[in-house]
């Protein structure tokens, strides 16, 4: 599932800005970006990511800058221009600042920023802001969840009325193999010659068991009972939902290759092509 979140943490002189992006993916796979006197850090922030995302790509990045503000850094620029004035007139040079002479001049005296070593308040600050982005993130996911699950009901929806039309023609196929095989038969056999007796049932018996689907019509009602109780609960579904749609597959699958029946065979192609869609959005939620 998709989503952002960022959270905000002071720490002494310090602010801590941590945000946390996630894709779609299978599994779970976390990239964190920390300052290099931080890194430390590492192995703790990867468990509370963990913790909160079953599966998806993850982007977390924790940003620190010194908590002054913006008069400070405009003071301290002022200075370091007046300095600079100050040496060209002792140089008797000529001083007709642009706008572009103020960037360059705030890029190169712009010092790098000197983290301290990390302790417990670091950390704790640290912990803080990830809560904070976490919580916002999972607001996100959240909203984008109940819309897919949305979505993946209703296709399952449109996928029982199938199984409920293959559920009804299903019994009448012996009784009209039957009456074909008996037609048939007549229209072959010479003139005064009867069929055996038990002939013809025998055969339409043998039909019957051939073309038996009652338990994969079973197993399918199964699945889509299972299938609504994971898109009600609470807990991570995605890949529970992911497994079940090749179940649902493999009993529509032999359904079809076991009726030889034109209607049947095309609505387990609509079927299958239908659950397909289901199995891509399967892939979006966690």
């Amino acid at each position: 599932m998709t989503g952002f979140g960022r959270g905000v943490a002071t720490c002494d002189a310090y602010t801590l800005t941590v945000e946390i992006a996630t894709v779609n993916r299978k599994q779970f796979d976390a990239s964190i970006w920390l300052p290099r006197e931080w890194m430390c850090f590492e192995v703790k922030l990867h468990g509370l990511l963990k913790s909160a995302i079953a599966r998806g790509a993850v982007k977390c990045t924790v940003n620190v800058k010194l908590t002054a503000a913006k008069d400070d850094a405009s003071q301290a620029l002022t200075g370091r221009f007046r300095q600079l004035c100050a040496l060209a007139d002792s140089l008797n040079l000529a001083c007709n600042p642009t706008l572009s002479d103020l960037i360059a001049l705030a890029t190169a005296e712009a010092a790098p920023l000197s983290l301290p070593e990390p302790d417990e308040t670091i950390e704790t600050a640290l912990r803080e802001a990830t809560h904070a982005a976490l919580t916002q993130l999972e607001t996100m996911r959240r909203h984008e969840g109940e819309r897919i699950a949305a979505d993946i009901r209703e296709r399952l929806a449109r996928l029982q009325e199938m199984y409920e039309a293959i559920n009804t023609i299903a019994p009448t196929l012996p009784p009209l193999y039957r009456e074909q095989l008996r037609k048939r038969i007549h229209e072959l056999l010479p003139e005064g010659i009867a069929l055996e007796e038990g002939h013809l049932e025998r055969e339409v018996a043998l039909f019957s068991d051939r073309c038996d689907i009652s338990e994969e019509l079973t197993r399918l009602q199964a699945h889509f009972a299972h299938a609504q109780t994971l898109l009600n609960g609470t807990e991570p579904c995605g890949r529970a939902l992911d497994f079940l749609c090749q179940e649902f597959f493999r009993e529509i699958n032999t359904t079809g290759s076991k009726c030889a029946s034109n209607e049947i065979s095309a609505l387990t192609i609509r079927f299958k092509t239908l659950l397909e869609t289901v199995r891509e959005q399967v892939q979006n939620i966690e």
